[in-house]
Formats: structure tokens, sequence, C-alpha cells
């Protein structure tokens, strides 16, 4: 499971802070680029968040020439209905804002620094949290980690998670992207892991690989399974 403020204040926030550092004019943006996914299972850190179903996805993001970018991303979920019973509502819709600074450093190394909120809209706002994330790339190679205060919502874990990647080039378009990530909290830690095959098709990036946790709680939805994935950028 995964989740800024109220939506309209979290954009409002964003939007006050790149007006404060002179950014806030759209003719000054480098960049304007979206993206949207059908994929057959959202995994988010090994865990699925749709109860192993079919998720759709998209978001957007505007780059600046200083490195500033803003963005945001949403997604189906479904981790069925409250624990007490209480109330029946299911959760359908993640919706994630973010803002950062990105960099090189020369010989083909960058660095990534953002603030994400994740948010579940229907939830009211007991179940939002943010991130800390910081993330270095070493050519093909990448590392990172993330920090929450309160994950997963109000009264949650103190989490970090630093996470490992690397990706394989196989071709000319095919790539090979393999993630390893341990999360580590007050109540307990878990490894996670992705193997990812992508390549396009037709003009659009097909994915598809395994993705799992080492949790073992009889939930099929941390088990290791088979992900297929289709995207398009825009």
């Amino acid at each position: 499971m995964k989740h800024f403020l109220n939506r309209t204040a979290a954009l409002a926030s964003v939007a006050a802070g790149a007006l404060a550092i002179g950014l806030a004019p759209a003719a000054w943006a480098q960049e304007f680029s979206g993206n949207v996914t059908l994929v057959s299972d959202y995994s988010f850190r090994g865990e699925s968040q749709t109860g192993r179903d079919a998720a759709i996805q998209g978001g957007f993001d505007l780059g600046f020439d200083s490195g500033f970018y803003i963005g945001t991303w949403a997604s189906n979920v479904n981790f069925g209905p409250y624990a007490d019973g209480a109330d029946p509502t299911y959760t359908s819709m993640e919706l994630d804002l973010y803002a950062g600074f990105s960099g090189e450093m020369g010989d083909g190394a960058g660095w990534d620094v953002s603030v994400i909120r994740f948010e579940y809209p229907n939830e009211g706002d007991a179940s939002d949290y943010i991130e800390l994330s910081l993330n270095f790339s070493f050519g093909n190679f990448s590392v990172g980690a993330n920090y929450s205060p309160e994950y997963l919502g109000d009264g949650g874990d103190t989490f970090l998670y630093p996470n490992v990647g690397y990706s394989f080039s196989l071709g000319e378009n095919a790539t090979l992207d393999v993630s390893v990530g341990q999360g580590i909290g007050d109540t307990g830690d878990h490894l996670d892991y992705s193997i990812m095959l992508g390549a396009p098709v037709a003009g659009l990036d097909f994915g598809i690989g395994v993705v799992g946790t080492d949790i073992d709680d009889g939930n099929p939805g941390n088990e290791g399974r088979l992900i297929l994935s289709l995207s398009k950028s825009l």
C-alpha cells in the first residue's frame, strides 16, 4: 500500500514554490511530457496494490532548465474495505504529487532529489503521507533511498527504503531492468525485487517480468508473480 495535503492545496503549494524561485512561467519550461500505462497488476515495492488485478495509470511532468521539475501520477487501486468494517467504501484511486531537482555530475553520472506526496482521495487525509527521495545514477547503475517519517499515513512507521538497480542493454532497443529494495520500518523489514524486460512493439513500450517480496504471510499479492504492461509516452 502506498500515498502531500489536500490535492488542491498540494498543487498550489508546488506552484507557489515554483514562483518563489522564479520558475513559474510555462514559457521557461524545458520539457512537458506525459505517459499512460495498462498493467496486469500494479506492484509497489513488490506488493500488489490492486489485488493482482489490472490497472490503468498515467501522469505528466513539467521540467525546467534549472533542473527543477513537478509532476503528478495516478492509478486505480483496491485494498478492500476498511479493516473495522464500519465503512464499506473501497479505496479506488492513488494520486501522487511530486517536485524535485535533478542534475549531472559528469562522466554519465547524475543525481535527483525529490519530495513525493501519496494520496488516496476518497479516504480523507489519514492515509496520505510524504516521502523524501535521493537517487544517484552512474551509467546504467542506480542507487538511492526514500524516507518517510509516517509511512502509509497517520501513526505509521518511520520508514527507510534503500534500493539499487541496473539496466542491461539487449540490442538496439530492448532492456532488462533489475532492481532490489529493502524496506526498513519500526514494525519489521522486507526485501522486494523486480526483473523487467522492456522493448518497443508497434509504437508502444511493452514490458514483461517478475516482481515479488520475501514477505511470507500467505497473501498472494506479496508472492513472486508475472507482470505485463503496455505504455505510451505522450
